[in-house]
């Protein structure tokens, strides 16, 4: 007897759509009461948990207690898939049709001006962090499928990668790749995704609670008092702040977010519709290859709307330059928005879409991969942090520590704890690095859907430990060369 819902107690007419709008508003009420949760109680204030992280976890114990009580399931399972598969693209499209944000940053420490690193270096170092995770991870694996679990794909191993690196809506897009795939089918289905989510689910862990001892650490070595006040008011926002002279007006004979909202709609519907004309060239051409493809194109479909909506950015540049457009439409303040709710959202359905007692014997890896890979990922970030980003290097490796074990928005809570007012450029850093990384990454994302592939293990670690080399290199090599020349 399968697990019930909402749906088999009462009528609720046309049954999904119901249970999507429950759902929708479920998680609307969680992320409410974990914003409540967190201003008014010391404990998840002080732990720099952000909300949606709480509210998604809030959500997995109350679904767990009522599953095992009552069992039946309070979430449409189908909903939470279909709000962190969509709202990720929708995330990522908002961010890409922002104008880029005017803004300089400067820092000066015994007078002395610190350059900002290179965004190429940035981006570098957070894809070598991604693919030393996934070489963790994968060895982990083989290790216990070799000793315990035989029937353990050790090319799943890889997701630690994206459950710390990139956080539940990535793991998730790669959980239903490989679903698709079967890769994971001795546990059951949809296995693989709760694989990711759990992973990622502990990577916000991590982010948290080694993230405070990291700064406390770091504060009582640099003694730095830790004590601000929580409550500070937020700034004034002025029409000066949200829109620049040429744009449209905030209200005309369409709101200006309304229109906002339709930008992202209309790019969103455009990449729908390329990947649907790509699936249906692949499968006509016959090539098993481009047919086997057509999951991955669907899972990362994120990285194609991001692609199509620089495009649009750029035609739309082009037009209000040749005069045929008189102002400019997408708004940088309210894309922002979009993007921050799009995230919020997805990662609190994402953490509620996880399934605890379906996981298994799975808690044996999952368990030993996030423990040992978060204890490496903080020596690595120390070790590059220390050669790269000289004179600001606390800083830096908070804020890519929190970055590459949940999301940039950790990084940017972690390292405003030691830098309040970000006057250094750990945070133009991050951000920069994480632009560039979108590039870099991309080989990556291609060897983590071919990685649990029968018969592919092997040419894809190889791959995955000379591309690592390659960026290691790239980001070492004037340490490198400096330190020979001091010798000689």
């Amino acid at each position: 007897m399968g697990t019930k819902t909402i749906g088999d107690f009462i009528n609720l007419g046309n049954e999904s759509l119901s249970i999507g709008v429950i759902t929708v508003c479920s998680i609307c009420t969680l992320m409410l009461i974990a914003n409540i949760i967190r201003r008014k109680i010391p404990l998840f204030r002080r732990s720099l948990m952000p909300t949606a992280v709480i509210a998604g976890l809030l959500g997995l114990f109350i679904k767990e207690i009522v599953l095992a009580v009552w069992g039946f399931n309070i979430f449409g399972t189908l909903a939470l898939s279909g709000i962190v598969y969509h709202l990720l693209p929708v995330g990522f499209i908002s961010l890409c049709l922002r104008e880029k944000d005017n803004y300089t940053q400067t820092f000066d420490k015994n007078k002395r001006k610190i350059e900002n690193v290179a965004a190429a270096k940035s981006g570098a170092f957070i894809i070598a962090t991604y693919l030393m995770q996934g070489i963790v991870g994968i060895s982990i694996l083989m290790i216990i499928s070799r000793v315990i679990m035989p029937e353990l794909n050790p090319g799943t191993g890889i997701m630690l990668a994206l459950g710390f690196g990139q956080g539940p809506q990535q793991a998730n897009a790669t959980g239903y790749i490989w679903d698709a795939a079967r890769y994971m089918d001795a546990w059951g289905a949809g296995s693989a995704r709760n694989f990711g989510l759990t992973i990622a689910a502990i990577g916000f862990l991590w982010a948290s609670i080694p993230g405070i001892i990291l700064i406390n650490m770091i504060a009582k070595k640099r003694g730095i008092s830790l004590k601000r006040d929580e409550f500070e008011k937020s700034g004034d926002v002025n029409s000066y702040s949200i829109e620049s002279p040429d744009e449209i007006p905030l209200s005309e004979s369409i709101d200006k977010f309304s229109l906002q909202l339709c930008m992202v709609g209309g790019v969103y519907l455009l990449t729908i519709g390329i990947v649907i004309l790509l699936e249906i060239l692949f499968r006509l051409s016959g090539v098993n290859f481009l047919v086997d493809l057509v999951p991955t194109i669907w899972g990362f479909i994120f990285m194609l709307g991001a692609l199509v909506a620089i495009c649009v950015k750029v035609i739309l540049r082009r037009l209000v330059k040749t005069g045929i457009m008189h102002r400019k439409y997408p708004n940088s303040y309210m894309m922002n928005r979009i993007s921050g709710a799009a995230f919020d959202i997805s990662i609190t359905a994402a953490l509620c879409l996880i399934s605890l007692t379906r996981l298994g014997t799975l808690w044996i890896p999952v368990l030993v991969v996030t423990t040992l890979g978060g204890f490496i990922t903080i020596f690595f970030i120390r070790f590059i942090c220390n050669r790269i980003y000289k004179d600001y290097e606390d800083e830096a490796f908070l804020a890519f520590y929190g970055n590459c074990t949940g999301t940039i928005a950790n990084g940017m809570i972690l390292a405003r704890e030691i830098d309040k007012d970000f006057r250094t450029p750990a945070s133009d850093d991050l951000v920069k690095g994480g632009a560039a990384g979108i590039v870099l990454g991309v080989p990556m994302l291609f060897l983590i859907s071919q990685a649990p592939r029968p018969g592919s293990l092997w040419w894809v670690a190889t791959a995955i430990v000379v591309y690592f080399f390659i960026l290691l290199i790239y980001l070492l090599k004037d340490f490198i060369f400096k330190k020979k020349t001091r010798q000689k």
